[in-house]
């Protein structure tokens, strides 16, 4: 190497290459040395041959390669020596890019990638610290590098564990190591970037790359627009069908990709008009105006493209009171029969309520298809015929053009409204037919023919959207009698008795019934139960003994299901609801944790699409908007839940958290009387969505006692003693473990018992008889084994003995001794804590005790994740260890997520705390000051033995807060 250069400085940035100056003719160039383990890994010579392809490469957005060799055992590369900085130093810089920049950008890049695909070289590593930025152009870098390393490799990079490409940009295909990569590889890489130009962050982040691969595979395609609502709709759909999972549905080619953004690359129109020009032209000004008017609507992101396949069927007008019920209900009767027909799909019937005004009239509807990105809608009225006849007149209206294209009119007895709903389906369905492929017309797709059925579903309808949850369940349960096997009702049954606390195992029936007759039903009602059925699974997994993994493997199925129905109906306010009930409640584990922020985003999209949807404002929003400490965000959903004015089931739940959410706590003066008028299913739902917060008043703690008082109403669906649970955790969380204790009465929870041993609540000798018993018997709570939660224990008292007894009990459930069966010993087999998990962490902590903190790092980062969900004693560990060998990045990036969501665990304190001061040790002084913050208010009024703790939090946030911002 040196015979032809001479090496000046290093850059600044280890992506960057360094720079030399050859001799001959005294130009600068960069040249990369490949790392010695990957130079290892590869075969030299064919390294050399394949890269000679990339060298051949000659376009001007593709930086070319002057030279390559070896020297001294390493391999390497030169380049020219571009002026300028990387993409990725521009986005660290200035955070998101202005639109025209970011387009600007990606337009270059699809024109190297067009080029180079055309010579069949596939990039395999786009991302920003390989493009750079000169003179007003971008340009890529490392062009066929990869592929180079790849083939010369000939299969041994996996063995060596050495990964080509970049977790966050790399496609699915190529994180799963598919052998079949083609140019829809880089045009995804694309995607990503253009994503985080727009967004100022990659589409999907995580604690490290096995959790961010795993949120590629599973997690829905996220909207640009989620963060940056100025983005037009073309745009972000454009990103989005860039970022589709399967290459099939990418575009073909990243031409098509570039042409996908022309129209916002072009910018607006602009007119050179001569004043001989606009003379000679009579009608000039008329049409300016109305291209001007176009130019505007298309910048403000409603522009006049509509979905010719969607269809907003609007409420009818109705002229006789006692068809009130028919105004909106064959809204929901025709958006789910016309769904699903054809290329035919629908606008949720809660949006086109919310979204509609006026009378049933052209302008009206018109204005519907607009704002809904439909380009037919269905309106009409319903009219008395006679004493027992009705009259249903239906218009198709073009709401590009504003004309109406087809007119149906039918008529039955009143008694037969199903009937009369499926003619006029049927009517409606031939005349689109004419224009679209719609091949059979599907009848009964709302699920029942009954009419008696139909209305007390309807009328269910009605109260389960604002929250009216008693009168929702009498009427879906007269709809079930009257026809059991409507399947969308029993579905809404499940969701009534979930959120009215149930913990039987009945309430899951409802929605395996629903899913046993999820037939013939409209696309977007089939996956909506679907959704439900796999939601049902998982929470059954307690009465069916399901392991961690089973739990896993349902929670990664629901996520797909999910995704797929997000996609089919992106404007669907109740699939974006599901979607953050399922972040919520589900999203556990390393590879699939879902952050406070993520499920108030699912949740915001669908307030946002129906303002007057009430399960999504208070399904789990306060409650995450608190745990975050934003108060504000807090108060703004209780203030949207409270502007509705029904005065349903969680009307005193969020009107008592609104009381107290006053600034000044001396305002809040009707607490205590709403409190008291609360049912002690109120209460249950009150203290859930107060659990998290750390407050210093510790409300939830006020709240909780209030739960163990003697009450005239149990709390639904369960045994009113669980009360003292609820009220042990928190009592246990914020640090006041004696009267958890005494609350947990004479059963305690083992969980608790172990934590008051390890804060030295709990005097040593009498936990290491409790944990000896446990060892012989099993830690039998409620019908569950809670033996590994004594593990950290044994450790911290290096009882080796212990740890190897529990090793022996592990593998005797794992392979039974002989006239002892497996059953037996798994009669009190907890799902949360798998026994194939429990022995892998008690060989790490028996590593642990023996002193050996190498072979513990090793025996807990090999753990995985999907085995134990809830294990975060174990991931606190590993971050400690990381710390104590110098790997703090690890740790922080172990320690970034958020460990759990409700209710809140004894251990959360300790990982905020334990975020905060490496985040400090690395200067990430908002991060450090965030976690002690959060310690000193959650442990304010704890017991001594925490205190120090919180002496520690309340300096550091002094010290920080001093310190000037950098």
């Amino acid at each position: 190497m040196m015979d032809s250069s001479t090496a000046h400085e290093p850059l600044g940035r280890p992506a960057r290459p360094t720079p030399s100056c050859p001799l001959k003719h005294h130009r600068r160039v960069a040249i990369k040395v490949l790392k010695p383990e990957l130079a290892a890994a590869l075969g030299p010579d064919r390294f050399l041959r394949e890269i000679e392809t990339a060298a051949r490469l000659n376009h001007p957005h593709i930086l070319p390669l002057h030279d390559s060799g070896q020297a001294g055992g390493s391999l390497y590369y030169v380049m020219p020596y571009i002026e300028g900085e990387s993409l990725r130093e521009r986005l660290e810089r200035e955070g998101p890019l202005p639109l025209e920049d970011a387009l600007r950008i990606t337009r270059d890049v699809t024109s190297a990638l067009s080029y180079a695909h055309g010579h069949d070289v596939v990039h395999r590593d786009i991302k920003p610290e390989n493009i750079l930025l000169s003179g007003g152009e971008a340009v890529v870098a490392d062009f066929g590098i990869a592929r180079a390393i790849t083939a010369a490799a000939a299969g041994t990079l996996t063995e060596t564990g050495i990964a080509i490409g970049t977790p966050g940009y790399m496609s699915p295909e190529q994180a799963t190591e598919s052998e079949r990569l083609d140019g829809r590889s880089d045009i995804y890489s694309l995607g990503c970037m253009l994503y985080e130009m727009l967004a100022g962050e990659p589409p999907y982040t995580g604690a490290n790359a096995r959790s961010v691969i795993a949120k590629q595979l599973t997690d829905p395609v996220p909207s640009v627009r989620r963060l940056r609502d100025t983005i037009p709709p073309a745009i972000d759909g454009a990103v989005s069908k860039a970022l589709a999972k399967a290459p099939a549905d990418r575009f073909v080619t990243a031409a098509q990709f570039a042409e996908a953004l022309t129209p916002s690359v072009t910018g607006p129109v602009r007119l050179r008009l001569t004043a001989r020009r606009i003379l000679a032209a009579g009608a000039v000004t008329a049409a300016v105006g109305a291209l001007v008017l176009t130019v505007i609507r298309w910048r403000a992101g409603v522009g006049p493209v509509l979905d010719p396949n969607l269809v907003a069927v609007a409420p009818f007008d109705v002229l006789d009171p006692k068809l009130d019920l028919w105004h909106e209900g064959l809204v929901d009767v025709l958006s789910r029969n016309l769904d699903g027909a054809g290329p035919l799909r629908t606008v949720s019937p809660t949006v086109v309520v919310r979204r509609w005004s006026g009378r049933a009239d052209p302008t009206s509807a018109e204005e519907l298809g607009r704002r809904t990105g439909a380009r037919l809608t269905v309106f009409g009225n319903i009219v008395g015929a006679g004493l027992d006849t009705v009259r249903i007149s239906a218009s198709i209206l073009d709401a590009a053009s504003g004309n109406v294209v087809a007119q149906v009119e039918r008529r039955d007895l009143t008694a037969r409204m199903d009937r009369l709903s499926d003619s006029l389906t049927v009517a409606l369905l031939r005349e689109l037919g004419q224009t679209r492929p719609i091949a059979a017309v599907r009848l009964s797709s709302f699920g029942s023919t009954n009419l008696s059925a139909l209305r007390e579903f309807l009328r269910g309808e009605h109260f389960f959207r604002a929250l009216a949850l008693d009168s929702a369940l009498a009427h879906y349960l007269h709809a079930i009698a009257a026809d059991s096997t409507f399947a969308p009702a029993l579905r809404r049954i499940y969701q009534v008795l979930w959120w009215q606390g149930h913990q039987d195992s009945l309430w899951v029936t409802y929605a395996f019934r629903a899913a046993a007759l999820n037939h013939h039903l409209a696309p977007r009602e089939s996956l909506l139960v679907t959704i439900d059925s796999l939601a049902a699974a998982i929470n059954g997994a307690h009465w069916q003994r399901a392991t961690g993994t089973a739990v896993w493997n349902e929670g990664q199925r629901l996520y797909r299901t999910l995704e797929e129905a997000t996609r089919r109906y992106p404007e669907d306010p109740e699939i974006w609801y599901n979607l953050g009930e399922a972040r919520y409640h589900f999203g556990f584990g390393p590879g699939g944790s879902a952050t406070q922020r993520q499920i108030r985003e699912a949740m915001d999209r669908a307030i946002a699409l129906d303002s007057g949807f009430a399960p999504a404002i208070v399904s789990h929003t306060i409650e995450c908007a608190l745990r975050s400490q934003d108060v504000a965000a807090a108060q703004r959903y209780t203030r949207a839940y409270l502007a509705l004015g029904r005065a349903a089931d969680f009307f005193p739940v969020v009107a008592y958290i609104e009381d107290q959410l006053e600034a000044d706590r001396s305002a809040a003066r009707q607490g205590d009387s709403i409190l008291a008028a609360m049912s002690g299913e109120q209460l249950l739902n009150t203290w859930f969505t107060l659990s998290g917060w750390p407050d210093t008043a510790e409300v939830d703690v006020s709240v909780a006692r209030r739960l163990t008082e003697p009450r005239g109403v149990p709390i639904a669906g369960g045994d009113s003693s669980l009360a003292a649970v609820q009220l042990a955790y928190t009592l246990s969380y914020r640090g006041h473990l004696r009267e958890a204790l005494l609350a947990g009465g004479s059963q305690r929870p083992p969980w608790l018992v172990v934590e008051a041993a390890l804060v030295g609540t709990i005097r040593p000798d009498s936990a290491g008889s409790e944990f000896a018993r446990w060892l012989r018997d099993g830690a039998n709570w409620f019908g569950l084994d809670d033996t590994p939660l004594a593990l950290p224990w044994w450790t911290t008292r290096k009882d080796t003995l212990a740890l190897l007894a529990f090793l022996r009990r592990a593998d005797e459930i794992e392979r039974p001794a002989p006239g002892r069966g497996r059953a037996e010993l798994w009669k009190y087999h907890n799902p949360l804590l798998d026994w194939r998990h429990s022995a892998a962490a008690a060989r790490g902590y028996l590593a642990l005790a023996r002193g050996d903190t190498s072979d513990a790092l090793d025996r807990f980062l090999a753990l995985p994740d999907s085995l134990c969900p809830y294990c975060e004693d174990q991931r606190l560990i590993s971050a400690q260890l990381l710390e104590a060998r110098g790997r703090e990045r690890e740790a922080a990036s172990l320690l970034d997520r958020e460990i759990g969501h409700s209710p809140p665990s004894f251990w959360e304190p300790f990982w905020a705390l334990e975020r905060a001061r490496v985040n400090e040790r690395l200067g990430n002084r908002a991060k450090a000051l965030a976690g002690y913050s959060f310690v000193a208010a959650v442990w304010m009024h704890a017991e001594s033995e925490l205190q120090p703790y919180v002496a520690e939090a309340r300096a550091a946030v002094t010290r920080l807060s001093a310190e000037p911002r950098r």
